[in-house]
């Protein structure tokens, strides 16, 4: 009893989240967003965000507790495949339920990239500014991050606008099999570099010294199985999510590009809440990792999933970015390119970032006035 007492306070991340399944799918099945009122049905949306959220961060810690473990840089790369693979299994599922959102997938990966890279690194970047005046990190490292992640998101997300086989921001079937294999291609390529032939880049000395000092006890595999079961149960949840999620939105006359960027949010959070910390504690190297990790991953394995998906059940997706969309992108690749190619941070170029992020928020909400 002892022992299922300590379970349920240590994992209390996933039981809840599991019980709010449980209640949901089989106890009060006629609970839906129709039969409530538009009141009750965002608390019901707010309260499985909630859950969900907590069941992110106790993924997050079995996926932390790995990342020490194996040390830099397999410890980001846990945590960043960790969180996008909640992504992609949202992203899917909202796809599989009714009637499919043909910009869903495009809103959510835009979000995620603005998300991480100008709100979470921002943040990141101004904390350790302001903690540590400048902060310095391995350039070769952040540099990498950007060379796969312009090509793969002007291809991904810009291209489609300009093709001409198939209607603006949509790829033909060979295009799309096309962009599937660059996208694999790329991130395997990337991979190899990161995790064997030129690991060093992404670590910095100050890391590798704390490092040292971490010798995490517990059992591998049971972190994993909990990895594991917190992912599943996340997948399960987001059907209800989804079905709560987007009638909210609709009822609240809110734009849709809302519901994208508020998955981006529940699945990066965690990480990006682990990526502050780690400026704080003077290790930008990892703060890097994280959010610029999250960013090529969401493309490199999220495009792939969504055009297969959309593939095989035969649905438009929409990839292309609109205008305002595309400015907004281009400006964060140049941004990019002159904070992450100087070896110094400091205060300023976190503020710079989160202007742009702040920015793109304010813009979820630019729809046309008339009729």
């Amino acid at each position: 009893m002892l022992k299922l007492y300590r379970f349920g306070k240590k994992e209390y991340g996933l039981i809840l989240p599991l019980v709010i399944f449980l209640l949901l799918n089989f106890a009060f099945t006629s609970l839906t967003p129709s039969t409530l009122l538009h009141t009750g049905s965002i608390i019901v949306t707010f309260v499985i965000f909630l859950v969900m959220l907590l069941c992110a961060f106790n993924v997050v810690k079995h996926a932390d507790w790995l990342a020490e473990k194996f040390g830099e840089p397999y410890g980001t790369l846990i945590l960043t495949l960790a969180v996008i693979s909640i992504e992609v299994a949202l992203i899917v599922t909202m796809m599989l339920i009714g009637k499919g959102d043909p910009v869903l997938a495009r809103d959510t990966m835009f979000a995620v990239i603005m998300i991480a890279v100008n709100g979470f690194a921002g943040l990141s970047l101004l904390t350790g500014g302001i903690k540590h005046s400048t902060q310095m990190y391995n350039i070769e490292g952040a540099s990498a991050y950007i060379a796969v992640l312009i090509p793969l998101v002007t291809l991904c997300l810009i291209l489609p606008n300009f093709t001409v086989a198939t209607t603006e921001g949509t790829l033909s079937t060979s295009q799309s099999v096309l962009i599937i294999f660059v996208c694999v291609l790329l991130y395997a390529t990337f991979l190899v570099k990161q995790t064997i032939t030129h690991k060093d880049y992404f670590r910095f000395s100050i890391d590798r010294e704390e490092e040292e000092h971490h010798n995490p006890i517990g059992s591998v595999c049971y972190h994993v199985v909990m990895l594991i079961i917190g992912l599943g149960i996340m997948i399960a949840l987001s059907k209800n999510l989804g079905n709560f999620l987007n009638y909210s939105i609709q009822e609240a006359g809110l734009p849709s590009k809302l519901g994208g960027f508020i998955i981006a949010l529940l699945v990066l959070t965690p990480e990006g809440v682990s990526a502050i910390q780690s400026a704080y504690k003077n290790q930008l190297q990892r703060s890097i990792n994280l959010c610029m990790g999250s960013a090529v991953a969401t493309i490199c394995l999220t495009v792939p999933s969504v055009l297969i998906i959309s593939l095989f059940l035969g649905e438009k997706l929409i990839l292309g970015l609109n205008s305002t969309a595309t400015i907004l992108m281009l400006l964060t690749f140049f941004i990019s390119l002159i904070t992450f190619t100087s070896r110094r941070t400091s205060v300023l170029n976190g503020m710079v970032l989160l202007s742009v992020f702040i920015v793109y928020f304010a813009l979820i909400f630019d729809t046309p006035t008339f009729s």
